[in-house]
C-alpha cells in the first residue's frame, strides 16, 4: 500500500507477528534528493501491535505523516532506521 504525502511516498510494510495473531507496522518513507532525482528511502517501525493487516496499515501510514509533521519526538527523515 502506498500514498503520497507531502512529496514523500508512504509505503506501508504490515507484519505478523510470529505464533500470534497480532500485526505490527513498518513504514518506509521514499523521498527523492538533488537535481537527479535518486530516491533516499528510511524504515521506520513500532512496536505497537494491531488486530489485523488493515488496522496496522492504516496505522502505518498515520504513523509515517505524523514522523513528517514532527509530531513523534526524536525521530526525522535525517535518522537512518528508527524503531520506538
Amino acid at each position: 500500500m502506498g500514498f503520497i504525502y507531502k512529496g514523500y511516498l508512504l509505503r506501508s510494510k504490515s507484519v505478523q507477528l510470529s505464533e500470534s495473531d497480532r500485526w505490527t507496522l513498518e513504514v518506509t518513507v521514499v523521498r527523492k534528493n538533488g537535481p537527479e532525482g535518486e530516491a533516499r528511502e528510511q524504515t521506520f517501525s513500532s512496536e505497537n501491535t494491531f488486530s489485523s493487516k488493515e488496522v496496522a496499515d492504516m496505522e502505518s501510514i498515520i504513523y509515517a505523516r505524523k514522523i513528517l509533521d514532527g509530531e513523534i519526538s526524536g525521530i526525522s527523515m535525517d535518522d537512518e532506521k528508527q524503531k520506538i
